[in-house]
């Protein structure tokens, strides 16, 4: 797992030619435990229809978006821009 933010990670999944990304969403705090998907409140984006411009260091097109909070950015050399 590389962090790219307090909140926001990707790793690389052995099927997976793109990175994976999970966010802390911070708006599922609140819900209980036995109404989450997974314990915790990482939301997990895949990026399969994603172009992978560069691996190192990462860039990817176009931005990423999670609707449960609206977190929303781009990742560009390597490093989380928000939109």
């Amino acid at each position: 797992m590389t962090k790219l933010t307090d909140d926001i990670c990707f790793g690389w999944l052995a099927e997976e030619g793109n990175p994976t990304f999970w966010h802390w969403c911070s708006a599922l705090e609140g819900v209980p435990e036995d109404r989450k998907v997974y314990g915790g409140c990482w939301v997990a984006a895949g990026t399969s229809a994603h172009t992978l411009v560069s691996r190192e260091p990462l860039h990817l097109e176009p931005s990423l978006l999670w609707r449960c909070c609206g977190t929303h950015g781009f990742v560009r050399d390597g490093a989380w821009i928000p939109a």
